[in-house]
């Protein structure tokens, strides 16, 4: 156990396991077993000792999306987590790799008793809201409890409300949860490391202003303060003179701005209107060649896409039918000339080679190329003319060639039959369709961080296959029967052999359409943006990182 310095909450972390499940957690890395540290991913706490030090400037960064900005976990999509982290403390805080931290979030130390089954999480005393009122454990409990509501649109919402059974607080810094079953994954779950869900916002000032209110002027405990936002447009955050995790931010203000168009992103970085932007992998050596700052997160995405609905009455319930679609595509391809070869072929989607050591099968290949054996396939399923079907096409942050893949995918399909009609929309609209079931056998692709972690890799397949979750494209028992198995393991080593079984079932069942496995490039002005620690946090870019001095 250590204590953190310069002045700021005590930051410990213990777990009293039994010998063989502390084991286990220690090699999962997943916080159940956690000492604070002084160092994170290169950040050390020294930097905030300097009395003098101010926030200055405006960091501005154009991206192709924002998720929903609208700023809270259970309003916001997942792929909006960035400015989140800005905005608000965690209950468990995280590291650059993608592990929880007793650093750099609210819980200073949490227990997991020895059935899995009941966390108690210890919160710092003295953090304050930006409106000045004090956050406590009741604070916590409600926004989790607000994830969980069923018209929460969290990402892993789903999954919450199968895992938790009650909340409580006996002490005013001391949250109890107690799950359903064993949960050896609930404080990665709960960390700055994963999701949004983790994010505490203050129960008095979101009931007193309304949801309304709250989107329109949010507080949270983060380092950055609401400033202003308008959806679909731009989010402004403004720092804090110092922050009791961070110390004094080095920007005044961060500015999200939300530019679907890649030209118009590529011109606002070279005329100064934006210092960091997303890009599409051609894109980089030009931008590198001219003095800007390359950062790229190797591997750092997966991308696939969806067949939507497959209980219905729809061409893509046969699995043949399926199949008969993923042998149509190209990947070879798609790798070189949509995604200049800074890609690599996947077996299924969103299991990527990082998944290996979480327990997935790496014995599969990639499907083939193969649109004779596609043809058959489809008359065999009874659609020897092939079929129609919708296949939606938006900006995305993560995938700005997005547009150019799916006419490249409404071509493959048409050389077998399938006519796919591109619907042009944004993510949100694609998305709310999904979640209210109205893509009967429509396709949709995305892209989602390529997680090595098993507790994040159980998370993200629950929350796409199983029928409980409003994103989900099965309702198979088989499929929920292994997921439960998994999701309620209380091992390590029964985790991983769940995992390798989702993994085949999913291979062999062709339940969505594998892309590639693709690095993340960002471009920025190299004297605003010298350096930046992407991290392998989920759904964000170590978007804090950016605004630690060094």
């Amino acid at each position: 156990m250590t204590t953190a310095t310069c002045g700021r909450p005590q930051a410990t972390a213990r777990t009293p396991y039994p010998q063989g499940q502390r084991g286990a957690a220690l090699a999962l890395g997943l916080g159940l077993t956690l000492l604070a540290t002084l160092a994170l991913g290169g950040y050390s706490l020294a930097h905030a000792a300097d009395p003098a030090a101010k926030p200055t400037g405006d960091l501005r960064l154009a991206m192709a999306g924002i998720g929903n900005m609208r700023p809270a976990p259970w309003l916001e999509t997942a792929f909006g987590k960035g400015y989140l982290v800005l905005l608000y403390d965690f209950l468990v805080g995280g590291k650059a790799d993608g592990t929880p931290s007793a650093e750099n979030g609210v819980a200073e130390r949490w227990d997991m008793s020895p059935d899995a089954k009941t966390w108690t999480f210890w919160l710092r005393k003295g953090i304050r809201f930006h409106d000045g009122s004090e956050l406590t454990a009741e604070d916590a409990k409600w926004s989790l409890e607000m994830v969980m509501k069923p018209e929460s649109v969290a990402a892993f919402a789903a999954r919450f409300r199968d895992v938790i059974q009650d909340m409580q607080v006996p002490e005013p810094h001391t949250l109890v949860i107690h799950t359903k079953n064993p949960a050896i994954f609930l404080a990665q779950e709960l960390s700055m490391a994963t999701g949004a869900e983790g994010a505490i916002l203050p129960k008095a000032y979101y009931e007193r202003v309304g949801m309304d209110g709250f989107t329109a002027k949010a507080v949270g405990s983060g380092p950055y303060k609401w400033l202003k936002g308008t959806a679909g447009s731009v989010i402004q955050l403004e720092a804090l003179d110092t922050h009791w995790a961070e110390g004094v931010p080095k920007f005044k203000t961060v500015t999200y701005r939300v530019v679907p168009e890649e030209s118009t992103r590529i011109a606002m970085l070279q005329t100064g209107e934006a210092d960091i932007v997303a890009v599409s992998r051609e894109r980089v050596p030009e931008l590198k060649a001219s003095g800007f700052k390359v950062f790229i997160k190797e591997q750092g995405s997966v991308m696939g896409c969806y067949f939507h609905q497959q209980w219905e009455q729809v061409p893509v319930a046969d699995k043949r039918v399926r199949e008969a679609m993923n042998l149509a595509v190209n990947r070879d391809e798609l790798i070189k000339f949509i995604f200049a070869g800074q890609a690599k072929p996947m077996a299924m989607y969103p299991i990527g080679s990082f998944a290996v050591t979480a327990g997935a099968d790496q014995s599969l290949p990639p499907y083939p190329y193969d649109p004779v054996r596609a043809k058959a396939l489809l008359a065999e399923a009874g659609y020897p003319n092939g079929f129609e079907t919708t296949i939606y096409s938006y900006a995305r942050e993560d995938v700005p060639e997005m547009p150019r893949m799916i006419e490249a995918l409404v071509g493959y399909m048409a050389k077998i039959g399938v006519k796919l009609t591109i619907f042009s929309t944004e993510y949100s609209v694609a998305r709310t369709k999904r979640m209210t079931g109205k893509l009967p056998g429509h396709i949709s692709c995305l892209g989602t961080p390529n997680r090595s972690n098993a507790g994040d890799l159980l998370v993200l397949l629950f929350n796409l296959h199983h029928s409980s979750s409003k994103f989900t494209d099965h309702k198979s028992p088989e499929f929920d029967a292994l997921m439960e198995k998994g999701t309620t393991a209380s091992s390590l080593d029964t985790v991983k052999v769940v995992i390798g079984d989702l993994h085949r079932w999913t291979y062999n069942d062709h339940s969505t359409m594998p892309i590639a496995e693709v690095n993340n490039p960002y471009v920025a002005d190299a004297k605003k943006v010298p350096q930046w620690e992407l991290g392998r946090t989920l759904y964000d870019n170590n978007d804090r990182d950016l605004i630690r001095r060094r």
